[in-house]
């Protein structure tokens, strides 16, 4: 299987990782699709990749925002006319104790690492469905399964289970 002329969305697509993940399917030829919140960043991607012979657009996305993940779903069928793959990648981790009780550390998280995947979820499904194809892929950390001094991991054994410590 090649990913060659696939169409491949990325969420939080301007750094790290995701950025990383872009430039490589770029020069094995899928057109890129990226979204996150610092346009500079999303823009001096997009110029590598392009500049380097590969195909990408972009689109400042907020995941916790539903609309957004709609329009970064409608510019990949706009610029593109299909959409072959999700990644979403947008995710935050408190870093505090959970004895501190940061709610609203807690209320972010879960905005960007559970609504995040389901609002883009809700954006691909439909176009998955009319094309009968399509993947979604995410991301965690292991921050999610094991616990570190000041990563909030009793909030994260809540959640998940029991952690090694």
């Amino acid at each position: 299987m090649t990913i060659a002329n696939k169409v491949v969305l990325i969420t939080e697509a301007s750094s790290g990782i995701e950025a990383a993940t872009a430039k490589i399917l770029a020069s094995q030829g899928a057109k890129v699709v990226l979204g996150a919140r610092r346009e500079s960043k999303l823009q001096q991607l997009t110029v590598e990749i392009k500049a380097a012979g590969g195909q990408a657009t972009y689109q400042v996305t907020d995941v916790t925002n539903p609309q957004a993940s709609q329009d970064l779903v409608q510019l990949a069928q706009a610029e593109f006319g299909q959409l072959d793959v999700a990644f979403f990648n947008a995710r935050l981790m408190p870093n505090s104790p959970s004895s501190q009780l940061h709610v609203a550390e807690w209320e972010q998280m879960v905005d960007v690492n559970l609504k995040g995947i389901l609002y883009g979820i809700d954006a691909v499904l439909p176009v998955f469905t009319a094309q009968k194809h399509g993947q979604i892929i995410t991301t965690s950390s292991v921050a999610g399964l094991k616990a570190y001094p000041g990563g909030g991991g009793r909030f994260m054994e809540l959640l998940n289970g029991p952690c090694a410590t």
